[in-house]
């Protein structure tokens, strides 16, 4: 679960973005992000990784059994930029990263990998410089990197930014999947999407305030 208290942040002497005097999150639902440029949604995301910390108010995580944790522990809770960073090397090393980070055995680590990259329709592409992918395919293995991870929480900045019809309906899919398997996102999007339309809660910075509401069979409650 997620709870925050008086939170506020901004930049240098600037006031602040936004303040939110109190947010619980039981860390479930499919969350889409909305506000205007430069509402926040961005700094709002990154805050909630533990990537920033806040001028003023608290971030607490309680995730299973855990002591509520600020930040949360790494690998647990992801933040993913529209433009993510991997590493410069090739589509399945960007993956085998992660293996070792996991510690898993050369053929635990091989079969695994293969999997992630047949399961995210990127198994042609295992020898390609990462680098060298389009932006849709470049999403596609940064969430593939993710979920090997087994992350509990994924935050997606604009996940869905500048992709075509088909990468977007690709990369939509992906996090879906990641949905249903017990992962829970909260996504920043400006265009509504097919992603966005399968949302359960709604958060909106507007006004300098988060605004949260709930939507079953297109009806508020």
């Amino acid at each position: 679960m997620l709870e925050v208290s008086q939170l506020a942040h901004g930049f240098d002497r600037e006031p602040a973005l936004w303040e939110i005097s109190h947010l619980q999150w039981q860390g479930r639902s499919l969350v889409h992000l909305r506000g205007d440029n430069g509402s926040g949604k961005t700094t709002l995301l990154r805050l909630l990784a533990g990537l920033e910390v806040p001028r003023q108010g608290t971030i607490r995580w309680t995730l299973g059994n855990a002591a509520p944790l600020s930040p949360p522990c790494p690998g647990r809770v992801l933040y993913l930029h529209q433009q993510p960073y991997l590493f410069d090397t090739s589509v399945a090393g960007n993956l085998r990263y992660v293996a070792r980070w996991h510690g898993w055995r050369r053929e635990e680590a091989r079969h695994r990998v293969a999997a992630m990259l047949e399961h995210c329709g990127l198994a042609a592409h295992a020898e390609q410089r990462a680098r060298s992918l389009s932006g849709g395919e470049r999403m596609r293995l940064a969430l593939a990197r993710a979920w090997l991870l087994s992350p509990r929480v994924l935050l997606l900045d604009e996940p869905t930014a500048s992709l075509d019809r088909q990468a977007i309906a690709d990369v939509c899919t992906l996090i879906s999947s990641l949905h249903e398997a017990g992962c829970a996102i909260v996504l920043s999007a400006h265009q509504p999407s097919v992603l966005t339309e399968r949302c359960d809660e709604y958060w909106c910075l507007e006004q300098r305030c988060l605004q949260v509401s709930a939507f079953k069979q297109g009806v508020a409650v």
